[in-house]
């Protein structure tokens, strides 16, 4: 009897649930809809195209926020998977969101509970096939109303995109500066804002940190002289920056394409003449000699009332120009490339704020020791100071000939060679100051005082500590990144430096091969764009790369280094990253499935692991998004 009644509740029980279970599939399926399309949907090579990802929620749900923060709901995410030749540009666009505190996730959640657009614009490249291509993706969102949420949701999308043949349309140009397309239309003084931030940025990069001792140096030496004018002389050097960057950037870019100022930075030849001008300039500040003017050129300038000491001036703006372009070259590449649409305002407004910015601290610089020369009893002391500084400007000149030993490959500034030439400067440097050392002009050291003594007790330990890194200690990592590291050898192991998680780097393969090894185990390619001039290159590599916690993300991905100024194939590496990637800016990583498509990058220097390491994992992530 009580059989069929217990089998009768059971089915009810089943069938309820099924119905609820039902009922939940359906108000998910309702509760959001989406749509897509591409703008246009007939492209060419060269033009932009805009993803328009189009959410309506239903009445009484909501979706969040690409930007919303973890841990709360989940935040709407776009993964693209793009054929060849189809890149991101930029980031995902959508409106403000509402926000509001939510009691349930116990954080302000950022959300949409009306229709909005999400929009990802995409370039069409030179090396983009003609024909139908498809632009594949998944958005994953989370919906949830007043009382509940529902769990998260992928919905994939597949649109086809036609690629013709023709010029591109000026409608939808994707010029090589397209970071500075939007605030170009949004006006000249955002434009400008821009160009001046960037300026103030690019001072942070660490090869521009050898300038500050040599223009203090340099105008030590024209502040002793008389009828010097300390404002019209640090007026000549920063008007000299700003109006090289400008002329050189510009020049170099109708010549040699967005990457000329790269290539100018990082050759060998430009290297050796700044490493020969700064010894010059050493030699000098010890009493060995006076750098002179031509006698016709002081004459010149003298009866124009501006005296020789202009020429000198402007010609060290120029070596501060060639000496800084490397770390310049993630915003004077893009910008430049305006100009070689033939866009010529909008370069010149750029070029003339960045290098505004940039050359506005060395102005002071300038300015501090030329007044310090004319402070009364500052003989002796100044002089001292001259010295010293002579030794920093020597120890920087070697840095610039060990850029041209590596893409030479002399194999005679290695990296020991430096460390130990850095510890003898250093620890001369020290003894001179204790008055060990004493040179033709200088005055007799009858006591040391307590400045004195400790400045010199820097400059020892410095020395002893440059010393230790020739038996394996590590050197910190600011003054690492300044040691060279050498050529890779032919076998394709990445040189080491004694630092860090030890992870085989593909050194200089062709690239075809290393897609070859990405099809076979499975894996996408971590591609490092570096120089062996660049400094902020080798910052990332000893600093970032090689930290012992980061080994894990990096072994999931099959990790190449294409040099792009010196080495085996640097030519074509360095027209692989300007062709397809639209940039010469180093360092620049790209993340590219085993089919050739651009899954995602990350452009320049970054201190923070944690950033890096979460543009590794979205590269994994739209990687697996693509397979399913």
């Amino acid at each position: 009897m009580f059989g069929p009644i217990r089998k009768r509740r059971c089915k009810t029980t089943v069938a309820a649930l099924l119905l609820f279970i039902a009922a939940k599939a359906a108000a998910q399926q309702n509760t959001v809809e989406w749509d897509f399309l591409l703008d246009p949907a007939t492209a060419r090579r060269g033009e932009v195209v805009t993803v328009r990802l189009s959410a309506t929620p239903q009445s009484n749900w909501y979706i969040y926020s690409h930007t919303q923060k973890t841990g709360g709901p989940q935040a709407t995410k776009f993964l693209l998977d793009l054929p060849p030749g189809v890149r991101l540009l930029g980031a995902i666009e959508a409106p403000s969101p509402s926000k509001k505190f939510d009691k349930g996730f116990e954080i302000e959640v950022e959300y949409y509970h009306e229709p909005v657009v999400f929009q990802q614009k995409i370039a069409v490249g030179d090396n983009a096939a003609t024909g139908p291509l498809r632009i594949k993706g998944t958005v994953r969102f989370q919906a949830c109303n007043d009382v509940s949420c529902l769990p998260p949701k992928d919905v994939p999308f597949n649109l086809a995109l036609n690629v013709e043949n023709g010029p591109a349309r000026e409608a939808f140009r994707a010029a090589s500066g397209a970071l500075f397309n939007e605030p170009a239309r949004s006006g000249f003084l955002v434009f400008l804002f821009l160009a001046l931030a960037q300026g103030f940025f690019a001072l942070a990069t660490p090869c521009v940190y050898p300038m500050i001792p040599i223009t203090i140096s340099f105008f030590l030496k024209q502040g002793e002289r008389e009828g010097r004018r300390p404002v019209l002389l640090a007026t000549a050097y920063a008007v000299s920056i700003i109006v090289t960057f400008t002329s050189v950037g510009v020049l170099l870019t109708l010549i040699y394409g967005p990457a000329g100022a790269n290539r100018l930075a990082t050759s060998p030849v430009t290297n050796l003449i700044l490493a020969f001008f700064f010894i010059a300039l050493a030699l000098s500040l010890f009493g060995l000699y006076e750098i002179q003017v031509p006698t016709a050129m002081q004459n010149y300038l003298a009866v124009r009332g501006r005296g020789g000491g202009y020429a000198g001036t402007i010609f060290m703006g120029m070596a501060f120009t060639l000496a800084s372009l490397a770390c310049t070259a993630p915003f004077v590449g893009a910008l430049l490339g305006l100009a070689a649409t033939g866009k010529w305002f909008w370069p010149l407004v750029g070029m003339l704020g960045f290098s505004f910015a940039f050359s506005l601290p060395f102005f002071v610089l300038a300015l501090f020791p030329q007044w310090l020369a004319r402070m009364p009893h500052s003989g002796g002391w100044l002089n001292a100071v001259k010295v010293v500084m002579g030794f920093l400007v020597l120890a920087i000149s070697l840095k610039f000939l060990a850029n041209s030993d590596m893409i030479w490959n002399w194999q005679i500034f290695t990296r020991s060679v430096l460390l130990a030439s850095w510890a003898m400067i250093a620890t001369f440097a020290g003894l001179y100051l204790l008055g060990a050392i004493r040179l033709p002009h200088d005055t007799l050291v009858e006591r040391v005082g307590v400045l004195r003594m400790l400045l010199s007790l820097a400059f020892l330990t410095l020395g002893l500590y440059l010393a230790a890194g020739l038996f394996g200690r590590k050197i910190g990592g600011t003054l690492d990144a300044f040691l060279p590291a050498g050529l890779a050898t032919p076998s394709g192991t990445a040189p080491s430096s004694g630092q860090g998680a030890a992870l085989e780097w593909i050194e200089d393969e062709d690239y075809g091969k290393a897609l070859q090894r990405a099809k076979g185990e499975g894996k996408p390619i971590l591609i490092d764009f570096s120089g062996y001039t660049c400094t902020n290159c080798k910052w990332m590599e000893r600093n970032i790369l090689t930290r012992a916690d980061m080994a894990p993300s990096l072994e999931r991905f099959v990790r190449l280094r294409l040099h792009t100024d010196g080495g085996p194939g640097w030519r074509e590496n360095q027209r692989l990253q300007v062709e397809r990637f639209g940039t010469p800016a180093l360092p620049l990583y790209v993340i590219i499935s085993p089919s050739d498509r651009e899954l995602v990058r990350l452009a320049g220097l970054t201190s923070s692991p944690e950033r890096f390491r979460k543009f590794l994992d979205e590269g994994i992530a739209r990687f697996e998004a693509g397979r399913k």
